[in-house]
């Protein structure tokens, strides 16, 4: 099966991370899938995604590449073309009867294409139940909408608890995603770590596209929390397993505070691995620790916010089974079961 993908632009985002999970996941359950991502544009990632294809041999199942100006591959040539929040190319696909939607944008104005799909389009697919039910309340004249959940691969259900070489001396509390004060909302979650700036005990570890911009800097120095956060700009795809290990090893925890999310992939990375988490009371957050109110603080509460991560610290050894428990949804076999019933529902 040949299947094309369809995207606006190539970065370090949670998208790449979703489709290399994807591709694992289809070879390691022996899934006869070959995946092509063609891109309009490369924001500097291209090179990074390419190597990690090359590094962890999926040559065989998936390639990406940018296309050119109006040059679209001939789409006749897949069993399906997955168009990820790209209307930019709708009139350029007007006549492909192989045509559907990845949703995956937490961002309302962004999402609004959907009010006027083309008629050729066969479906919605998306990464949780809890943004269904989002995208059908918001759009009352939808194709069939798909949950296909995003797997986590098993390099981070693998992580260990090891305190062998710890790097730091305090317990991180972790950071990782875009560094912005929109829907990712930073400076809620530095207005959190900002409540322990006077624990000794307690470190941040923030990483993600911004963490070295000036402005970011200034802004943890004046709150006085600069001296005790590591900061990192950006990690290849390849090591997120490595950075969530190193928080595991710390029994250390993640922390979001985003305003909106289609599913949250950071989170259910550091979950599957057994690392505590504490998440803004959002449906797709909820959706990822089972609805329970230990792991959840509503946003805006950051004294809440701070109870919590001294209860889950405190605690640490049975929230992080609980984790490992609530991961388990995360499996490749949950995202195989959602595939086979997204191909029996839409098989020609």
């Amino acid at each position: 099966m040949n299947i094309l993908i369809i995207y606006q632009f190539c970065t370090f985002g949670g998208v790449e991370r979703a489709i290399l999970n994807r591709a694992r996941t289809f070879r390691k359950h022996h899934q006869n899938v070959n995946i092509s991502v063609g891109y309009l544009h490369d924001y500097g990632a291209l090179d990074s995604f390419q190597a990690y294809i090359r590094t962890n041999q999926l040559q065989d199942c998936l390639s990406a590449f940018l296309i050119q100006k109006n040059a679209l591959p001939d789409l006749r040539q897949y069993d399906f073309v997955f168009n990820i929040d790209t209307p930019q190319i709708f009139k350029r696909t007007v006549y492909a009867s192989n045509m559907f939607i990845e949703c995956h944008t937490p961002t309302f104005k962004n999402r609004q294409y959907l009010e006027t799909l083309p008629e050729n389009i066969r479906g919605i697919l998306v990464p949780s139940n809890a943004f269904r039910s989002i995208l059908v309340e918001e759009f009352q004249r939808l194709p069939p909408v798909f949950v296909l959940p995003n797997p986590i691969t098993e390099d981070f259900f693998d992580i260990p608890l090891s305190i062998q070489d710890r790097i730091f001396s305090a317990t991180p509390l972790a950071y990782l995603a875009r560094v912005d004060d929109g829907l990712k909302n930073f400076s809620e979650t530095a207005s959190i770590f900002e409540l322990f700036g006077n624990d000794k005990h307690i470190m941040f570890a923030v990483v993600g596209r911004g963490a070295g911009d000036v402005h970011l800097v200034s802004s943890l120095e004046s709150r006085k929390i600069l001296g005790k956060t590591f900061l990192r700009n950006q990690i290849d795809f390849d090591a997120a397993p490595a950075f969530v290990g190193m928080i595991k090893k710390h029994r250390g925890m993640f922390i979001s505070s985003s305003k909106a999310e289609s599913f949250g992939l950071s989170a259910a990375e550091f979950i599957s691995a057994g690392v505590p988490v504490l998440l803004s009371d959002i449906g797709p957050h909820k959706e990822l620790v089972n609805n329970d109110e230990r792991f959840i603080y509503p946003l805006g509460d950051i004294h809440s916010a701070k109870d919590k991560i001294i209860e889950i610290l405190n605690r640490w050894d049975e929230a992080s089974k609980t984790m490992e428990s609530y991961g388990q949804k995360f499996r490749g076999d949950s995202f195989i079961t959602a595939w086979q019933e997204f191909l029996n529902l839409n098989s020609n």
